[in-house]
């Protein structure tokens, strides 16, 4: 389908696979374009822009990734640029500006602008009217529950003996990153107070997988329930995961969080996990066999049919290994790194 010769890339401002939208986005993508039969690698500034048919530019709009785009226009190169937020959502905060001006140029030097949801498209696209944008969903991410590292089988050690210490009670879990006073930690207060109310009538756990361990200790102290803290890493979250019976994903809308991806709720699906959930547009499509909105109904669900045993489950992750494989997703990719399958 392809010339022989032609090379793509994707460059990041890092590569560390402890950031989600490098693994689904990038790293997923790439490895499943190269069984494809595709010459695509991780950006070599040894071979430069011109040494690209095409680029990806993922996440974090650097200086120097404006830099390289620019050669790459200069030079004719195809460029993709792939936004996973709405980074102009955080335009009037401290350090943002910067960003989003960046991001405008890149825009408008990109061939398309990638997004993985249709509402962030839009919300994208206001502010880069004259781009073409294309919709490619987050990679669906596969989840090992094995401990793989001394470090991982710690943190899970630990974990297990919370858990121990409140055996019959629905163990629930939260894991995520956070903007200040628009996403994680700033919703997960609502949660909580859903999570005690449940406890009145059946014991319940709250575990927290985040980076922000301040952040937890300083929630904590106004919370009512059973709870632990598990720092994130990516030898233990799996198998931290898999200690639990419910994802809890509590989303206040608003201009940051209205257009985000699926991965967070299909994670905990592929993880074997219940989902209670606040209502979000690319959720909607996994209401048939997740909770959205009726918090206590969910949890109420969950603690009379685990998920090892509820049916809705296993339908769950078909429907998302069909939409979301990364071999399906990849095909997406395909078609916007080369100008002549648009």
């Amino acid at each position: 389908m392809f010339e022989t010769g032609r090379r793509y890339a994707f460059h990041a401002h890092r590569y560390g696979q402890d950031v989600a939208s490098n693994r689904l986005r990038m790293f997923a993508p790439l490895a499943a374009l190269r069984r494809r039969g595709l010459d695509v690698e991780l950006f070599d500034p040894a071979r430069g822009a011109r040494g690209y048919d095409a680029i990806v530019f993922s996440r974090g709009f650097s200086p120097a990734a404006v830099h390289i785009a620019r050669a790459a226009r200069a030079d004719n190169r195809r460029i993709i640029v792939d936004v996973c937020d709405n980074m102009f959502a955080l335009a009037g905060r401290a350090g943002f500006r910067g960003c989003c001006n960046r991001l405008r140029e890149m825009m408008a030097l990109a061939d398309v602008v990638t997004a993985p949801t249709a509402m962030m498209a839009a919300q994208l696209e206001a502010h880069g009217p004259g781009a073409a944008f294309r919709v490619i969903p987050d990679a669906l991410e596969t989840i090992d529950p094995c401990p793989v590292t001394t470090r991982a089988h710690g943190a899970v050690a630990g974990l297990e003996q919370f858990l121990g210490r409140h055996s019959g009670a629905l163990h629930c879990v939260w894991y995520g990153s956070s903007v200040p006073g628009m996403s994680g930690f700033a919703h997960l207060d609502g949660a909580v107070r859903e999570l005690e109310s449940f406890g009145r009538r059946h014991p319940v756990t709250l575990t927290v997988i985040s980076d922000t361990r301040l952040r937890y200790w300083l929630a904590r102290r106004h919370w009512r329930i059973p709870s632990v803290y598990l720092p994130f890493g990516n030898d233990s979250f799996g198998p931290a995961l898999a200690r639990h019976h419910v994802a809890v994903i509590p989303v206040g809308r608003n201009g940051y969080t209205s257009g985000k991806s699926i991965n967070r709720a299909a994670t905990a699906v592929m993880a074997g996990l219940g989902v209670v959930a606040d209502p979000l547009p690319s959720y909607e499509e996994l209401r048939p066999w997740i909770v959205l909105g009726d918090w206590q109904a969910g949890l109420a669900h969950y603690a009379d049919c685990l998920p090892a045993t509820d049916p809705a489950l296993p339908q769950a992750r078909r429907h998302l290994e069909a939409r979301y494989g990364a071999d399906a997703v990849a095909g997406q990719w395909e078609a916007v790194l080369d100008v002549r399958l648009q």
